[in-house]
């Protein structure tokens, strides 16, 4: 979230936020499904697990506040968020790497999924069992949120062989508290915008990271604004909600942090350097051929975490 959107809700509307970073998705669910959410007023949560959680429970229906600023998006990313949600950005998944590591641009998943021998240990990657196992069916051309069991033993079989040329298997931007690690790596599976913030804290001048989305296109992730259940949502929640998805905040908020933002109407927020930007704007060529997220059986995400454990 933008510092400056952070101080202006503050002068304009006496609400103060505080935020808490969750890089471990299971951690922040656990706390959503305990008594404990009721100490959250806000969560910025992708939209596929927001509805899984809204179906155990967990969540509350924003049907009034969705009512009133449906206006203000693009309906493919509002219906993304059901009931439960308001968009609040969007992006895709794909490649980061260190440009002078390599001769030529990275532009495929097979080059991260069967890296080059000058990569060995020096490769990270999310071990998150839906984007880890959908980058490598995405290599294969195949559907990344598949159910298709002989296609998850393909995906399988090829990380098994990944797992050699791998230094981390956490989250990329995990690795700024721990330099060094980040040192050692030139090419990550990550998300848009990661980029921005790896240049952010690099002190090597020659060591720019650059981020693209592979020839075989991608996953698109939205993430919503949404409101714990258990809870009667706070007048200051819902003045909170309306500021930053006002055009003017949410393209300003969007800008600072460099993601794509669900808002329509939004253009004259923005600056050139924003709206010319590949990975902030996809071709529509790219997008068409890239996967919304969307719910894996029970069945299926239980045999990408069974994939995941037994790789680790």
């Amino acid at each position: 979230m933008s510092e400056e959107v952070i101080q202006n809700i503050e002068t304009e509307h006496h609400l103060h936020i505080e935020e808490t970073y969750f890089s471990d998705e299971s951690v922040r669910d656990e706390l959503l499904l305990s008594k404990r959410r009721n100490s959250i007023d806000l969560v910025v949560i992708e939209s596929v697990r927001l509805n899984m959680l809204a179906d155990q429970g967990a969540m509350q229906p924003l049907t009034e506040i969705r009512t009133q600023l449906k206006p203000r998006f693009d309906n493919r990313w509002f219906e993304q968020c059901g009931d439960y949600g308001i968009p609040y950005a969007w992006g895709t998944s794909g490649l980061l790497y260190r440009k002078s590591a390599f001769e030529k641009p990275i532009d495929s998943w097979q080059q991260l999924i069967e890296p080059q021998e000058q990569l060995r240990g020096r490769v990270s990657m999310y071990y998150h069992p839906v984007d880890l196992i959908g980058a490598a069916l995405l290599a294969v051309n195949k559907d990344p949120f598949t159910d298709d069991i002989d296609d998850l033993k393909l995906a399988y079989q090829a990380l098994k062989k990944q797992r050699a040329y791998l230094n981390s298997t956490e989250y990329v931007l995990d690795a700024i508290d721990d330099p060094s690690l980040l040192d050692k790596t030139d090419l990550a599976f990550g998300f848009s915008g990661d980029d921005y913030v790896l240049n952010e804290f690099n002190t090597d001048p020659d060591g720019e990271w650059q981020y693209v989305v592979p020839k075989e296109g991608t996953f698109v992730w939205v993430e919503c604004l949404a409101v714990p259940s258990g809870i009667i949502t706070k007048p200051q929640t819902k003045q909170a909600i309306d500021y930053l998805t006002r055009p003017d905040v949410a393209a300003k908020n969007a800008q600072d942090s460099w993601f794509s933002t669900p808002n329509s109407n939004v253009k004259r927020y923005l600056d050139q350097d924003y709206l010319s930007d590949p990975v902030i704007n996809p071709s529509p060529e790219l997008i068409e051929k890239s996967y919304t997220h969307r719910e894996i059986s029970d069945h299926a995400l239980s045999v990408r975490q069974r994939i995941v454990k037994e790789l680790k």
